[in-house]
């Protein structure tokens, strides 16, 4: 989202666009070598502008930004949806949806190249930045040919693959690697529906000196259990918890668990969010 919103905000501007990020949740620090990074801002009035764009969300409501229903705001004159979500239901507005891209920054960039708009360094690291983390570092079963090729021009218009996967991926605290220890020392396995469960509260992240941001990435080091058909890993927030699902296993689609439970994402990876006072957390 935050590569995806970046890359779009700087293509916009070429076009002599006036255009503002905003994202309800601070973006995490490790992404903060993106240009227009310290710019993002954690409010937003729809009805200051003309256009907005939800990038990598595919309801209003998600963002977080309101309490109300989407269509008790007070809207702004054009709306429009860039999301590879499988949407539950339609926010009003145009919609660029296709599900089976790997990334919204997979979509921009398409969006970018038929306007004409020149991809330059920046832009191309926004985007390999977002092709990257939604594909764990081109590794999960959405990485195709496609995304390849896409990677390929952006690392040809300047975008530095090593230095993202340093940044993003190989560049941890000690704090963070305790976290993740913690994470994995409070691992369970269900025998019956072959399923690794770890859930993380706030009691944990205030013991290692971390936050939420500091369980990216730990949940694909879950998924390499050998035959395990799926993974959750639940983490503890201001009034919910979110559970975030993933799997490598071709007969098994988590997006119909967290449907169900109101949340969506993709066939292989997918979340939702329930409160505090319906889980139940065992010794």
């Amino acid at each position: 989202a935050v590569g995806a919103s970046l890359a779009l905000k700087l293509g916009l501007q070429t076009l002599g666009k006036t255009v503002d990020v905003a994202m309800l949740d601070a973006p995490p620090d490790r992404l903060s070598f993106l240009p227009h990074f310290f710019n993002i801002q954690g409010e937003f009035a729809p009805g200051d502008f003309d256009t907005a764009v939800l990038v990598d969300c595919g309801d209003w409501s998600r963002t977080g930004f309101f309490t109300d229903t989407e269509l008790n705001i007070d809207w702004p004159q054009n709306l429009i949806v860039v999301d590879h979500h499988k949407i539950q239901k339609l926010t009003p507005g145009v919609h660029i949806v296709d599900a089976t891209a790997s990334s919204a920054s997979e979509l921009i960039y398409y969006i970018l190249e038929q306007w004409g708009i020149v991809i330059t360094k920046d832009i191309a690291t926004c985007l390999l930045v977002g092709l990257s983390t939604d594909t764990g570092s081109f590794q999960h079963t959405n990485t195709t040919k496609a995304v390849l090729e896409v990677a390929g021009i952006l690392m040809e218009k300047g975008a530095s693959l090593s230095k993202i996967t340093r940044y993003v991926y190989a560049d941890k605290t000690i704090a963070r690697l305790k976290l993740w220890g913690r994470v994995l020392q409070k691992m369970q396995r269900n025998r019956r529906w072959n399923v690794i469960t770890s859930v993380i509260t706030k009691q944990d992240l205030d013991e290692c000196g971390t936050n939420v941001d500091d369980l990216e990435g730990v949940i694909d080091l879950m998924r390499t259990v050998p035959r395990v058909k799926a993974v959750v890993l639940g983490s503890e927030r201001e009034n919910e918890f979110k559970f975030s699902l993933r799997t490598e296993d071709a007969e098994v689609d988590v997006s119909r668990l967290a449907a169900l439970m109101g949340g969506g994402g993709h066939i292989k990876a997918a979340s939702f969010a329930a409160p505090k006072e319906n889980i139940v957390i065992p010794d």
